[in-house]
């Protein structure tokens, strides 16, 4: 019984002697860390302005596409007579994200017509057609109609009727760029009192893509 008693204490001894001795080591802990970028349409036009993505930072509201009411495409002229002064309008996009944008794009709405007012014409079918427009960047480029130099004067040619497929705005927008469009339309000289008093609508798209 002696023996066996003391070859458990001695067993003991030994592995809390082993226990105690000392042992090299190193360690580093770190994060691992992936940031996506972000494309978002900033547009400034008369005093108002919007974002893609519904706040002006933050996180963004739905899917970073925004309906701006505050900002009409053609500045919403109105009493407009038969071959008048043009009108423009001018907005200024900005890509506020962090990543470039490979395509800058605006995609109309079909146009509609529609009376206004007291009194109003029946060519609700055909005044989109008496509304002449281009879209350019106000400078020496048109993008509607599409072509590397000033946009063609204001004409029957060219009208809300014509324009009803996207349209690139330039060559996307870098990260922090901007890109200005000057939209001009006129009631064409053909109008008649069959289109007195007629509103035109049009929604457009500014979309910026990777």
């Amino acid at each position: 019984m002696t023996t066996v008693v003391g070859a458990a204490v001695a067993s003991a001894l030994a592995l809390t002697t082993i226990g105690a001795l000392g042992a090299f080591s190193a360690t580093i802990t770190q994060n691992g860390t992936l940031t996506a970028g972000s494309i978002v349409l900033k547009e400034v036009g008369s005093s108002n302005t919007c974002y893609s993505a519904g706040v002006a930072s933050g996180a963004i509201v739905g899917t970073n596409s925004y309906s701006c009411i505050t900002i009409d495409t053609f500045g919403a002229p109105t009493g407009q007579l038969p071959g008048g002064t043009a009108n423009t309008q001018t907005l200024t996009f900005t890509n506020v994200g962090s990543s470039n944008a490979g395509t800058f794009t605006v995609t109309p709405a079909t146009c509609t017509a529609a009376g206004s007012g007291t009194f109003y014409g029946s060519d609700t079918a055909g005044f989109c057609g008496k509304v002449d427009v281009t879209i350019g960047n106000g400078a020496a480029v048109c993008y509607y109609p599409s072509q590397g130099s000033a946009c063609p004067a204001l004409s029957s040619t060219y009208t809300l009727a014509s324009l009803s497929s996207a349209v690139t705005i330039g060559a996307g927008l870098a990260a922090g760029a901007s890109d200005t469009v000057v939209v001009s339309t006129k009631l064409d000289t053909s109008a008649t009192n069959a289109d007195m008093g007629l509103q035109a609508t049009q929604g457009f798209t500014f979309t910026l893509n990777q």
